[in-house]
């Protein structure tokens, strides 16, 4: 019988140990903290937080978006785009580059270029929606039209979840500081912070050696510039934005720098009227700019404009012009043309 009770006892210890044990194990997992998303996985990426200005393409809107990974599928409108991220290292990160409508001007030659399908030529008129979803991008960089209703505007991008950018250098009022801006923002978003700080540094100091260089007084009596892009019957030209900037830091100034925009068209009679000491051509791609030196020596409205008169022409890359990776070696550029005794 004592054996029996002795038995009796043990089991009922038992019983009440292994519940006990139970019911503190059900409280654990349930104070457990839920598991984090699967977007969230990398530990060691600090979100980020960006807002997309639409207003400039008519939208009147302004996206705000919050990145929790690095993208890794990116689409770059352009050349300007793309060397941009190919000058951060993110050729692996990259699945297309639409080469834009100046044929692929780019000059820098990125190693990592020619492993990135490059799907259209002829600009973004030519990409339909389809072509664009059919390389799953889910980062897209661009002007802000092109996330106007006319191309891949916020509601596709954001229903087929494509991160929209438009580059803060492509405003009408930009300079140098935002594509500062631009590098540190986009290294942000891709986690190569190290790397962008580093081309900065690049830039800010091709810029911190031209200024030195020319000294005050180049800045105090700059070089009148008219800058030709485009356009036989009414040229289009750079006013003020990054083309502005990177005139002015050269020791020059757009002869169009009163018009309160980037770019605008303008007449011929107002270059002559303006009588510009230099012309800068755009050069869309190989070729494309003799055509232009060509044309403006031909236009008989010019021959007493003192640009022509002293063959003062000279033809630099559209995209650096525009704002990327090449802009403060053409800072450089055009100051030597301007200055050439102070750069021998």
């Amino acid at each position: 019988m004592k054996k029996i009770i002795t038995s009796l006892c043990l089991s009922v210890l038992l019983l009440i140990t292994i519940t006990g044990c139970s019911a503190k194990t059900a409280s654990e997992v349930a104070s457990a903290p839920t598991p984090a998303p699967e977007q969230t996985t990398d530990d060691t990426y600090v979100p980020v937080t960006i807002t997309v200005d639409l207003l400039r393409s008519g939208l009147g809107d302004k996206i705000e978006q919050t990145f929790v990974k690095a993208p890794t599928k990116a689409v770059a409108m352009g050349d300007q785009m793309g060397d941009i991220l190919l000058d951060l290292g993110l050729e692996d990160s990259i699945v297309a580059l639409a080469r834009g409508a100046n044929g692929g001007g780019s000059i820098h030659a990125f190693s990592g270029r020619d492993t990135i399908e490059n799907i259209w030529n002829g600009g973004r008129r030519d990409i339909s929606r389809e072509q664009l979803l059919s390389v799953e991008p889910d980062f897209l960089i661009g002007w802000d039209s092109t996330f106007s209703e006319d191309y891949y505007n916020k509601d596709f991008c954001q229903e087929n979840s494509i991160a929209m950018y438009t580059p803060y250098c492509c405003s009408d009022s930009a300079t140098f500081e935002d594509i500062y801006r631009d590098y540190e923002t986009l290294g942000k978003i891709f986690d190569v912070e190290a790397i962008a700080a580093q081309k900065v540094d690049a830039m800010k100091e091709t810029i911190s050696d031209v200024k030195e260089t020319l000294g005050e007084s180049a800045y105090e009596n700059p070089v009148t510039i008219f800058n030709f892009d485009s356009g036989e019957e009414a040229p289009f030209t750079a006013c003020q934005g990054m083309p502005g900037d990177i005139f002015k830091l050269a020791g020059g100034i757009s002869i169009f720098d009163d018009i309160d925009k980037g770019w605008a068209t303008v007449s011929w009679e107002q270059v002559v009227e303006r009588n510009p000491q230099v012309i800068i051509i755009n050069e869309y791609y190989a070729g494309d700019a003799q055509e232009k030196i060509d044309f403006l020596y031909a236009n008989t409205a010019l021959e007493n404009v003192d640009a022509i008169v002293n063959q003062r022409v000279y033809a630099v890359n559209l995209d650096d012009m525009e704002g990327s990776c090449g802009s403060a070696d053409v800072v450089r550029e055009i100051a030597s043309y301007l200055y050439p005794n102070s750069f021998n």
